[in-house]
């Protein structure tokens, strides 16, 4: 199953980067393909979408994009050496932003630690 899913997270970011889809609410965004979950019956794909794009307006890309999903299906069944080509829902991925933000808090504790003096070792828990 993990083979078929990064099988397709690499045709549908060919299609999404080469198929040149003309939806007003996808231009000028930038976005990458992170992930594909499909699921056990292979009839629905989930593709997780990073937005890359500063102050893009998120909604109206994921609904571009949702718009798009059943050209973009059209144009896997060429690319891709599958029975049956699952439908696409397209999410975004947010655990990039979110491991960022923990990144962050980490580093903002680290920092007040040492602005106190700890050495975050042997102290109490």
């Amino acid at each position: 199953m993990e083979r078929v899913e990064e099988t397709l997270r690499r045709a549908i970011a060919d299609v999404l980067l080469i198929g040149g889809l003309r939806d007003p609410r996808l231009q000028g965004v930038t976005f990458s393909v992170t992930g594909v979950k499909v699921d056990s019956d292979l009839t629905l794909a989930r593709v997780f979408v990073d937005i890359l794009s500063e102050g893009a307006d998120v909604a109206a890309v994921l609904a571009g994009l949702r718009a798009a999903g059943a050209a973009v299906r059209h144009e896997l069944r060429d690319k891709v050496q599958m029975r049956r080509i699952p439908n696409l829902r397209f999410e975004r991925d947010e655990s990039i932003e979110r491991g960022l933000k923990i990144e962050q808090l980490l580093a903002k504790i680290k920092t007040d630690d040492a602005d106190r003096g700890g050495g975050g070792q042997g102290g109490p828990a």
